[in-house]
């Protein structure tokens, strides 16, 4: 496995371990719908990690693509609702590294059927 490939996997794997692998300017450029709920972009790493969720979060990476600094991840994401309900959601992440943290995050979901 790649360098890049192994950032992201680190980034997936906790959500306290997203802070060192992130460039100090780093940027989130784009979000799926309601997500972070204000719908603002973020830009810069306090920001960029206030808005990454809780660490009840349950992501699955189902493939990794890379080409140059571009590593490209698809899965599902399932968040726990204070109602005891599940979210679930499919992703798909553009993470653009540079020296071998994320600069760059355009992250995409849509909301699975029947989750709630």
């Amino acid at each position: 496995m790649s360098q890049n490939k192994k950032v992201v996997e680190s980034y997936f794997a906790r959500r306290s371990n997203v802070p060192p692998l992130l460039t100090d300017d780093a940027e989130w450029v784009e979000w799926g719908d309601g997500v972070p709920a204000s719908g603002v972009r973020t830009r810069g790493k306090d920001a960029y990690v206030q808005n990454l969720g809780p660490e009840e979060v349950q992501i699955e990476v189902a493939r990794m693509i890379e080409e140059n600094n571009v590593v490209v991840a698809e899965g599902t994401v399932r968040v726990p609702t204070k109602d005891r309900g599940l979210l679930m959601f499919r992703f798909c992440d553009i993470f653009e590294l540079e020296n071998g943290k994320v600069k760059r995050l355009s992250s995409f979901a849509a909301q699975l059927k029947g989750s709630a």
